[in-house]
C-alpha cells in the first residue's frame, strides 16, 4: 500500500533524511530541542509514530508533517519507540533508503526504571517493576535493552556508517561535546549549549505518579487517538490547559528503586552490557555496578 502511495506523491513533499530511533528515556526529548534549531522536524509534535503505530495510514499522512519544510533544510524525526521493532526497521529501509539512523543508549537499569515510571503514571502498567522486566509484558522495558542485538540489526540493514551510536553518559558528562558529535554525524552545524539548556536534561524524568490510573489510561488513549487523526493542535491546546498534567499527575512521588532490586537487575542485564561492550569496543563497567558501589568507586578515585 505504501509503495503505491509513494509513487503517486513525490511532489507532495520530502521525507526525512535521518531518524532518531531511541530507545525511550535516553535523552531524546533533550535532543529534539537541539535538533529543532538545525533541522526541519515534524510539525507540532515530537513523535509521529508513523512507522510503528500509524503505518497503515500511508505515506501521504506522514508527508504532511513535513510539507512546510524549506527545500534546503534537512528533515528528520525523533520517535524513540522505533529502536527495538524489527518491522519498523524493514519499513524504514524500504521507504527511506539512505536514511541516517541515530541510536541513543543509556544504562539499561536506569533507562528501564525511568520508562517504567512514565508508563505507570500514564496508567498503562500497574505491576511491580521487576515483574514487568521478568515477564516482558511491555517490550520497551526489557526488549529495548537488548542494545547489541538491535544495534547489529540496524547496522546490517542501513550500513554501519549510516548508524550513529551515542551514549547518555556522554550527554550528562559534556552536553556541548555530545551535541557537537551528534550534529556532526548528521552533517549539521553545531548549536551552542547554554548552562540553562544543559540543566534542562533531567527535567523530563517522571518523579510523581498519577492520582487515578483509570483516568490516566483513558487520557493516554485519547492522546493516541488524536495523534492518529493528526490533531496535534488539539494535543497542544490540552497541554496548555493543563489537561495532561492533571490526568497524569496528582499522585505521590515514586519511591527510589530498592537497592536489592537494582542489584538483581544489574546481574540480569550484565550479559547485554557485555555484548554491547564488544560491539562498541568501549568499557561500560559502570553499567554493571549498583548506584552505591559506583558512588564508592568515584569517591575512592578523588
Amino acid at each position: 500500500m505504501i509503495a503505491n502511495d509513494k509513487s503517486r506523491s513525490r511532489s507532495a513533499g520530502r521525507l526525512p533524511g535521518f531518524l532518531l530511533v531511541g530507545p525511550p528515556r535516553t535523552g531524546t526529548t533533550w535532543l529534539h530541542g537541539v535538533l529543532y534549531h538545525r533541522a526541519c522536524l515534524p510539525q507540532r509534535t515530537k513523535e509521529t509514530h508513523f512507522f510503528d503505530m500509524f503505518y497503515h495510514k500511508g505515506v501521504n499522512w506522514y508527508r504532511a508533517y513535513f510539507r512546510d519544510c524549506p527545500e534546503e533544510a534537512m528533515i528528520g524525526e525523533v520517535t524513540p519507540t522505533y529502536f527495538s521493532l524489527p518491522q519498523v526497521r524493514e519499513r524504514i529501509a524500504r521507504d527511506l533508503p539512505g536514511c541516517k539512523i541515530v541510536c541513543t543508549l543509556r544504562d539499561p537499569v536506569a533507562r528501564a526504571w525511568s520508562w517504567y515510571r512514565v508508563l505507570h503514571r500514564e496508567g498503562r502498567i500497574r505491576a511491580d517493576f521487576e515483574d514487568e522486566i521478568s515477564n516482558g509484558f511491555e517490550p520497551q522495558l526489557r526488549e529495548a535493552n537488548r542494545y547489541a542485538f538491535h544495534l547489529r540489526a540496524w547496522r546490517e540493514r542501513f550500513g554501519a556508517a549510516n548508524v550513529g551510536v551515542f551514549l547518555y553518559d556522554d550527554l550528562v558528562a559534556d552536553p556541548q561535546r555530545f551535541s557537537d558529535s551528534l550534529l556532526g554525524f548528521l552533517g549539521l552545524p553545531p548549536v551552542a549549549i547554554t548552562p540553562a539548556v544543559a540543566t534542562h536534561l533531567m527535567r523530563n524524568e517522571a518523579s510523581f505518579d498519577c492520582r487515578l490510573p483509570a483516568v490516566a489510561y483513558r487520557a493516554w488513549r485519547l492522546r493516541i487517538r488524536l495523534k492518529s487523526m493528526r490533531a496535534d493542535g488539539a494535543v497542544e491546546r490540552l497541554e496548555r490547559l493543563g489537561f495532561w498534567r492533571f490526568c497524569f499527575g496528582g499522585g505521590g512521588p515514586f519511591a527510589p528503586l530498592a537497592p536489592q532490586a537494582e542489584a538483581r537487575l544489574r546481574r540480569f542485564f550484565t550479559p547485554e552490557v557485555e555484548a554491547l561492550e564488544e560491539v562498541l569496543g568501549r568499557d561500560l563497567s559502570a553499567w554493571k555496578l549498583a548506584s552505591a558501589e559506583r558512588t564508592e568507586r568515584v569517591a575512592a578515585s578523588l
